[in-house]
């Protein structure tokens, strides 16, 4: 696990340094940018931010996954969460079942010898639906028998805004520029490092549910 930690902290510090960086180069005056290049690059930020995110979410779950397979745990110690996904993952005939007998057949012919097969290396694949706000966070979490978020969370509570509705403007506005919109919002320095702070205490976050997780072997039937 020690291994698996020192991982996860590089890459956030990586994450964080960069998103450091973009600040300093579009809002404290280090490079001379015209009002327009300064408009562009400040609305175009907010997919900076975003593209980190999402990026740390993928890679953080594929090691985590990574030390899952490193256990060689059989299927039937695994929590139903982390059995079903990975089923679900091996068999996609679980979203569109087959139509024809022969498929079918087929279909439960290798579901039969899946279960016999006691052995077990789950699949690396994680779907973030490229929306990764706190119900897709969650979920993810959730699957791996990992404490999700409550949309009330450490700062991210009254007076302040909660941290779903932080999220929800976050995946707004990234959306709203990934789709060539009219954004509904400035993107000033401020609103830049709200969105900056949320990701990083969140990364931060996901990271310490993740050792636990190895920690208390949260990923097995009790």
């Amino acid at each position: 696990m020690e291994g698996f930690d020192g991982v996860m902290q590089e890459i956030i510090e990586e994450r964080v340094s960069v998103l450091f960086e973009i600040e300093r180069a579009l809002f404290t005056k280090r490079y001379e940018l015209s009002s327009r290049h300064q408009e562009i690059l400040s609305i175009q930020s907010i997919s900076m931010i975003y593209s980190l995110w999402e990026g740390f979410v993928q890679k953080s779950f594929n090691l985590y996954i990574d030390e899952l397979n490193k256990t060689q745990t059989d299927l039937e110690k695994y929590r139903d969460e982390i059995v079903i996904y990975h089923m679900e993952n091996s068999f996609k005939q679980f979203k569109e079942y087959p139509a024809k007998a022969s498929k079918k057949v087929r279909f439960f012919t290798s579901l039969r010898e899946f279960h016999l097969d006691k052995s077990c290396t789950i699949s690396r694949v994680v779907d973030t639906d490229s929306n990764v706000g706190l119900d897709v966070l969650n979920k993810l979490l959730i699957r791996f028998a990992l404490e999700p978020f409550p949309d009330h969370w450490a700062t991210y509570t009254h007076p302040n805004p909660s941290l779903r509705d932080s999220l929800k403007l976050f995946l707004k506005l990234r959306n709203e520029v990934a789709h060539g919109c009219d954004l509904t919002s400035n993107i000033d320095q401020g609103m830049y490092d709200r969105f900056k702070k949320i990701v990083i205490d969140l990364m931060w976050e996901v990271r310490t549910k993740m050792i636990i997780g190895l920690r208390d072997s949260s990923y097995l039937i009790s």
